[in-house]
């Protein structure tokens, strides 16, 4: 029988349906998010799980699952996967660097890291850098997997343009949206029979931007936040 031990809360949706905690599953660490509410945690926690799979099978840089089931301590069905020691939210690394050469480094790491997923058909949709952990040896992995989507074949130019414009519009300014752009890239990804659109890509970073800000309005948090 697996034991599960839920420890201490990392994260949580506005409306605390889907907790993120630390924790041990059989004794071993792990990141365990709890599904509230039986029929609506029931529902996301089975696209979690479906999703978690087609992840793993196209190559996504996440880590493995050890748990999937009813958490009973706190009533709610559990996804967890192995906690990643000595990794931190992406936006918490780039806003703790002091040198804006590292932060450069680091969003270079993530362009190639976007260029990489996308050529396996990998779509983050949501953009937030906390969904990107690194680890101390600059190693990406994603979180919060039951949102990310996996395509048949690398993305369609149109998605991938988005996609990157989305992470793009939380970066503080144009000249570190140009240094993503160029590591993505120098990856070479290109669908066939398609050629990058510099003039989307830009005009869908700001319309990003706009809805960012619009959202931050309606919920009273700070208009711009630096890597938010």
């Amino acid at each position: 029988m697996t034991t599960v031990e839920l420890q201490e809360e990392l994260h949580s949706n506005t409306r605390r349906t889907r907790i993120t905690y630390r924790g041990l599953v059989n004794g071993q660490p792990a990141a365990i998010k709890c599904y509230r509410k039986p029929l609506f945690g029931l529902v996301h926690w089975i696209r979690a799980l479906r999703r978690g799979k087609k992840i793993r099978r196209a190559g996504g840089p996440v880590p493995p699952i050890v748990f999937a089931g009813w958490v009973a301590s706190a009533r709610c069905f559990g996804y967890g996967t192995a906690f990643l020691e000595g990794y931190r939210p992406l936006r918490a690394v780039l806003m703790a660097e002091p040198s804006r050469s590292r932060q450069i480094d680091i969003i270079r790491i993530l362009g190639r890291a976007m260029a990489d997923i996308h050529k396996r058909g990998i779509e983050q949709p949501d953009g937030n850098l906390t969904n990107f952990l690194m680890g101390e040896d600059s190693q990406l992995s994603m979180v919060d997997e039951d949102d990310i989507r996996v395509h048949h074949g690398m993305l369609s130019i149109g998605v991938a343009t988005s996609n990157l414009a989305n992470v793009a519009a939380r970066l503080p300014d144009e000249e570190m949206v140009e240094i993503l752009l160029t590591a993505y890239l120098d990856m070479a990804f290109v669908e066939d029979g398609s050629k990058w659109d510099s003039g989307a890509f830009w005009t869908s970073v700001q319309g990003w931007k706009k809805m960012l800000e619009s959202k931050r309005a309606s919920r009273n948090i700070t208009p711009e936040r630096k890597f938010d």
